[in-house]
C-alpha cells in the first residue's frame, strides 16, 4: 500500500473503501504508526437496495471524533416507485416503497467528513458518503476483501430490491472501481 491507493470491499454491507496512504499518527514517546484516509461508499449491489435518496441523517458521531468498527456513520432515506399490479392488459399499478439504508463503519478510527445532503441525492457507485483517518491496528481488524474475494462472494447473491438479474455483473458489481 505504499505511496498508491487500494481498493477494499466489504461483502456483508456491499461497500467499497477506498485506501490512500496518510501521515503517521504518534508525538513523542509514542511511535508513528502506519496510517490511511479511507473514502466509504456503496458498491451497484447496495444502490440496486436504495431508490431515490430524499434526506441524510448523520449519524452521533461528529467529524473529528473517534468511530469504533460497526458505529453508524449516516443513514441514507430514500423512496422508489415499483410495480404493485399489473395484468395482461398492461394495466400497471404503481405503490410508493419507502427505506432508509444505513452505513456503519467498517473499522474503528477518527471521521474526518461526511457526504452532503446535494452529494447524497447524487448517490452513484462513485459518491463517496463518508471519510476516515485509519491507522494499522484498526485496518487488520476490518472485514475488508480485495475485489476478486468480493466479486466471488457476490457471485451468486440475487440482485438488490430494484436491481436486475444481469445487473450485478455486467456493472462489474463495483461501479467502476478497481483494486490496485
Amino acid at each position: 500500500l505504499r505511496d498508491m491507493s487500494r481498493t477494499l470491499f466489504c461483502p456483508a454491507s456491499h461497500l467499497w473503501a477506498r485506501l490512500r496512504r496518510a501521515p503517521a499518527g504518534g508525538a513523542g514517546l509514542v511511535a508513528a504508526r502506519s496510517a490511511w484516509r479511507v473514502e466509504v461508499g456503496l458498491t451497484v449491489h447496495a444502490l440496486e437496495d436504495i431508490g431515490d435518496v430524499i434526506a441524510v441523517g448523520h449519524g452521533p458521531t461528529a467529524p473529528g471524533n473517534r468511530v469504533e468498527a460497526g458505529a453508524a456513520l449516516l443513514t441514507l432515506d430514500w423512496e422508489a416507485h415499483r410495480v404493485s399490479t399489473a395484468d395482461e392488459l398492461y394495466h400497471t399499478q404503481w405503490a410508493l416503497v419507502e427505506g432508509a439504508h444505513p452505513l456503519h463503519s467498517p473499522f474503528g478510527g477518527t471521521l474526518l467528513g461526511l457526504c452532503s445532503d446535494d452529494d447524497a441525492r447524487r448517490l452513484g457507485p462513485e459518491t463517496v458518503l463518508a471519510t476516515l483517518h485509519v491507522d494499522r491496528p484498526g485496518l487488520a481488524a476490518s472485514q475488508l476483501v480485495g475485489e476478486a474475494q468480493y466479486l466471488a462472494a457476490v457471485r451468486g447473491v440475487p440482485p438488490g430490491r430494484f436491481g436486475r438479474e444481469s445487473t450485478l455483473h455486467e456493472q462489474h458489481s463495483i461501479g467502476g472501481h478497481r483494486a490496485d
